[in-house]
């Protein structure tokens, strides 16, 4: 007997000859096709996933999203704000790690004079700096020149410039500036050192 006889269904016909044959042949061809696109969908995956900074956790891979982005800003960029006492504030689109930052020159503009360390309200998304400008100036400032704004999962925000100028107009008292910046005096840009007795210092009680 033959090989293909080995294979006949019923009243001799050969097996591989029927419509039912085609059709789990069909099926089978589609189901492996399948198979192979999910498997290289998978490894596309995994190689983006390195790409990205991919975590592993309790054996699962862990694909974080995109970097955090500047959403606003106070002055706003290309805006004119009173020259004096100025409160700088940066929201982000993502809640934000606390005690990472960094802010530069730019190209264009003069930095304004501000205090050291900025701090980070009671969103987690919204930085504030407390500084100091000068009437009738360009200022430029790099947001995240080099990588230290990021957010709670550990991603590093985009590098943003910030650019903006000042009037002829004078702002002397922090409870104004607070205001122009849209914010309160619960907002308060100053570190509180809140010292127990054990050298510790940590930002003001969230209001």
């Amino acid at each position: 007997m033959s090989s293909r006889q080995q294979y006949a269904i019923g009243g001799g016909r050969d097996a591989c000859d029927s419509p039912r044959a085609d059709v789990l042949w069909a099926s089978s061809m589609m189901r492996s096709l399948a198979a192979s696109l999910l498997i290289a969908a998978c490894c596309l995956v995994a190689l983006d996933a390195r790409a990205e900074g991919t975590k592993e956790v309790e054996g699962l891979l862990v694909v974080p999203g995109p970097g955090p982005s500047v959403q606003s800003t106070y002055p706003a960029a290309k805006a004119t704000a009173p020259y004096g006492v100025i409160i700088l504030k940066i929201v982000f689109d993502q809640p934000m790690t606390p005690d990472a930052w960094a802010y530069g020159r730019a190209p264009g503009g003069d930095f304004p004079d501000c205090l050291e360390d900025p701090r980070l309200l009671s969103d987690k998304r919204t930085f504030v700096l407390l500084c100091n400008v000068a009437a009738n100036r360009t200022y430029a400032i790099q947001i995240n020149p080099a990588p230290r704004f990021a957010s709670l999962n550990g991603r590093s925000a985009r590098p943003y410039t910030l650019t903006f100028s000042t009037s002829g107009v004078i702002t002397r008292a922090l409870h104004d500036a607070l205001q122009q910046a849209g914010l309160t005096d619960n907002d308060d840009p100053v570190m509180t050192w809140r010292d127990k007795g054990q050298g510790v210092s940590e930002t003001a009680a969230a209001p």
